[in-house]
């Protein structure tokens, strides 16, 4: 009968190679994935897969889009960058190494899973993975476009008014606020997207915004209802009705509209604008109307 050391060491050692053989017990590991959650159509993207080899070598790194490779770095390899051909994928090679891919005039197509792998070299060749996903969006370069169907009010009355986002495949978020106070989500509502040729806004109402819609574009609108009180309205007999649009990271826009009590005047409609996008021009646009409209009254 072996000692019991001895069968101890023959333990130890067949625990050390089991250890080794199961995947992952290298220690390989991806510590960062940096891969945008959502990004504008015709951006450039920077992917980043930063790992830790706990003293091996790195065999490869692997970028894929959904099930099909795109890009591969092999440090010991000939030509260490290889770029697979991938619908939406658009590599800068140039730009492109062992920890950060970049992406160029990223469109639609591009969104989807990522997924980073890493391989260590020989003897283990243990592999870690990560995966995360990218959302390609269409900006409006406009603001949205508040509607409501007067501007005078009296206290007790209940104010009904729209706030449409142009452009329907945005995951935009729209809020609503009261002379710069946040107006409770529970008073407003998305109501079913409608397919509209243009950005006129209500038949018979008032509009602010004046970003054209194009044609065949699904809208998404918040309907707000709120009953009005006294407290809303300044000591002029003004309140300022403001909805804003937000894209978490790349779009942010306000329109505001300024209502008032029976018998005090009106402040003309204004329309503040916020993030990226040719907004000066929609300004632009509404006071060349307003003088416009001055002069024919002249």
């Amino acid at each position: 009968m072996a000692p019991p050391g001895h069968l101890t060491t023959k333990l130890a050692i067949l625990l050390v190679l089991l250890a080794a053989s199961l995947p992952g017990s290298a220690g390989i590991r991806i510590v960062e994935m940096q891969v945008p959650r959502v990004v504008q159509v015709g951006k450039t993207v920077h992917l980043a897969c930063r790992f830790d080899l706990e003293g091996a070598n790195l065999y490869s790194l692997n970028w894929w889009r959904g099930s099909e490779q795109f890009y591969q770095f092999s440090p010991s390899s000939p030509e260490p960058v290889i770029v697979y051909d991938s619908p939406g994928i658009t590599v800068d090679r140039g730009m492109s190494g062992e920890e950060v891919v970049v992406l160029l005039n990223v469109s639609h197509a591009s969104a989807g899973r990522y997924k980073c792998e890493v391989l260590a070299d020989y003897p283990s060749f243990e592999k870690h993975a990560e995966i995360t996903h990218m959302q390609v969006i269409d900006v409006p370069s406009g603001p949205p476009r508040l509607d409501v169907s007067r501007l005078q009010w009296s206290p007790g009355e209940v104010l009904r008014a729209n706030c449409t986002f142009p452009g329907g495949r945005t995951p935009s978020e729209l809020h609503w606020y009261i002379n710069g106070k946040k107006i409770s989500p529970q008073s407003s509502r998305f109501v079913h997207p409608e397919i509209k040729p243009t950005g006129r806004g209500l038949n018979h109402g008032m509009s602010v915004g004046l970003a054209e819609e194009p044609s065949e574009v699904v809208s998404r609108t918040s309907q707000l209802t709120v009953t009005l009180r006294a407290t809303h309205f300044t000591a002029g007999g003004q309140a300022t009705l403001t909805c804003e649009a937000t894209v978490p990271g790349v779009y942010r826009r306000t329109v505001q509209v300024h209502l008032s009590l029976p018998g005090y005047k009106t402040a003309a409609p204004s329309l503040k604008l916020y993030g990226t996008g040719s907004g000066v021009r929609g300004a632009a646009t509404l006071v060349v109307a307003t003088c416009l409209a001055v002069m024919l009254l002249l």
